[in-house]
């Protein structure tokens, strides 16, 4: 164009904004301001919405507020506003806000957005007071806003009150309303009522659908909220990110690794292989599966990762006993330029302990807070606790628990105690369990504990009392699940539980194998035996091999 005014160039500005140039975008600016082309309010405008970095948004602030736009004209102001919550300079945004001129309803939902994510949730329901006394129409921005103000702190009265406003309006009916409806209600235990509003829609799609699975898998549902994701796939509800992050994230706790295989299929067929929000999330399940060659050529093939999922990468070979390996990926990450935080340093210290590298801990430790300023906190002393009582040293971990732990000394407790049972250290389980019991003395894992140091020990009586003292106190084991996947159905079984379809014929199996069983023994040895130690070492090997199964499945059934 041999003519170029303000309009061409924000055309062009705009382009490079929407396809996520800013930097072209930004260069462009500059030059219409060196060949003497006045800038609009749009310019700015459309310049700010795109800039990511806080810099580079200064800088359009500065020439906003030369040119006289950033106060007297809303557009301009509200995209400020927004560009500064983006980038986390949430007192810059404040600034702006208050500076402006003209304020429009689209002012009030960025500034309550502001103020929602530096967790001023108290803030927020003050300005939606002040919104709506000032004669503005509230919208779906403003009311989900607040609606998850409400669900972060749990405020169940305000919620209920948003609630009956988004009926009497008739903005339940928008779908952005709908999940922060529903949000709320899964935070409250309010399952049923959430399951109701969501039935009564008339149409789905990707926003209600997702707040619904996470609905169902935050309450425990994870059979529901898979079943959902397929009802909704059969549907032509196109799954997000987010759909994929949830579904991945839940998927991963039955264990069943061809559902996960699954849904990695499909979210290449979607297009989100790329997504950094579903790397990390096929990552997290890959490692929770126990997959991780699958987890290591996924992360391997991450061009451009970011500090969740290097963290995610350093827990999940953590978790499954790669020590070293994780170890290694956090050095490597360290070589990038990457600053760890504090999920990082756990992780860190969760290797060191499966390996028993006291020594290599302590110097990760010093390394965070002389160079990146992270001060270990209760979870890291924790680790720290677990990985001395690995490496045998208990008596040091109880002095750590006692003196830095006190506030989640039964966690850390927990974690020594495990490893005295482990190596057998029985006399130290004896007083740890102890401890546990003053503290929680209506949990049943401490009697539990007790029980079998006594009877590990040959103390008989002790244990008995154990046992009677968890009955009269009501307290009960912590229910196990577990589950099986047959012709594309979870099936889930819980202790205690009789009533599952197809029980009848499970436990008819399991009669037929224990008389089986008790076929192969000499009922009558048994009887005549003085002791159930004489029968073992007196029989053939193929017999009390058999009479250890029967006990075994007797164990299991008491």
């Amino acid at each position: 164009m041999p003519l170029r005014d303000t309009v061409a160039y924000n055309s062009m500005i705009s382009g490079y904004a929407q396809s996520g140039r800013a930097e072209e975008a930004l260069r462009l600016v500059r030059r219409m301001r060196e060949l003497g082309v006045r800038p609009s309010a749009f310019t700015f405008s459309i310049v700010s919405s795109a800039v990511c970095s806080a810099p580079h948004g200064m800088q359009v602030h500065a020439a906003a507020v030369r040119h006289g736009s950033a106060q007297h004209n809303a557009v301009v102001g509200n995209t400020l506003v927004d560009m500064y919550r983006r980038v986390g300079l949430l007192e810059y945004a404040m600034r702006v806000f208050w500076s402006m001129n003209e304020l429009d309803m689209v002012s009030m939902n960025s500034v309550m957005s502001v103020y929602k994510d530096d967790g001023q949730s108290s803030a927020v329901f003050e300005c939606f007071r002040l919104t709506r006394g000032h004669g503005f129409s509230v919208d779906e921005c403003s009311v989900s806003t607040v609606l998850t103000a409400c669900t972060d702190i749990e405020d169940l009265a305000k919620g209920d009150q948003l609630l009956a406003l988004c009926v009497k309006t008739g903005l339940l009916s928008n779908s952005i309303i709908c999940s922060a409806v529903i949000g709320l209600l899964s935070m409250s235990d309010r399952l049923p009522d959430a399951v109701r509003l969501f039935e009564g829609l008339t149409k789905w799609d990707s926003e209600t659908c997702n707040a619904m699975i996470s609905c169902y898998a935050r309450t425990g549902l994870m059979e529901q909220a898979l079943g959902l994701f397929v009802i909704a796939l059969r549907n032509a509800v196109l799954p997000t990110e987010f759909t994929f992050a949830s579904v991945l994230r839940w998927s991963s706790c039955f264990g069943l690794m061809e559902q996960g295989t699954q849904i990695h299929a499909l979210v290449c067929k979607c297009g989100f292989e790329d997504d950094m929000i579903v790397a990390t999330a096929l990552i997290d399940m890959y490692c929770k599966l126990g997959s991780l060659k699958h987890a290591r050529k996924l992360f391997d093939s991450v061009c451009v990762k970011d500090l969740v999922l290097w963290n995610t990468m350093i827990i999940g070979l953590s978790q499954n006993g790669r020590g070293r390996e994780a170890l290694g990926v956090f050095w490597w990450m360290l070589d990038c330029g990457v600053k760890p935080d504090r999920i990082t340093l756990f992780g860190a210290l969760s290797a060191c302990s499966l390996g028993g590298l006291v020594n290599e801990a302590m110097d990760i430790i010093s390394l965070f807070k002389a160079k990146y300023h992270v001060v270990p906190g209760l979870e890291h002393y924790a680790c720290v606790a677990d990985m001395l009582s690995r490496a045998g040293l208990f008596r040091e971990a109880e002095d750590l628990v006692q003196h830095k732990l006190q506030k989640c000394n039964t966690a850390a407790l927990l974690n020594i105690l495990e490893a005295c049972m482990i190596q057998g250290d029985f006399a130290m389980a004896e007083s740890i369990a102890e401890n546990m019991l003053k503290l929680k003395p209506r949990s049943s894992l401490p009697y539990t504990v007790l029980a079998r140091t006594y009877g590990a020990r040959c103390k008989w009586e002790s244990m008995a009392r154990m046992w009677r003292s968890m009955e009269a106190l009501g307290a009960k084991k912590a229910g196990e699940c577990s589950w099986l996947c047959i012709k594309n159905e979870i099936h889930v079984f819980t202790s205690e539980e009789i009533l599952h379809q197809g029980s009848e014929a499970t436990y008819a199996v399991l009669d037929l194998l224990f008389w089986d069983m008790m076929d192969e023994i000499s009922m009558m040895d048994c009887i005549h035996a003085p002791g159930c130690v004489d029968i073992i070492h007196t029989q053939d090997p193929k017999e009390s091999k058999g009479f250890d199964c029967l006990q075994q499945f007797l164990d299991c059934t008491l």
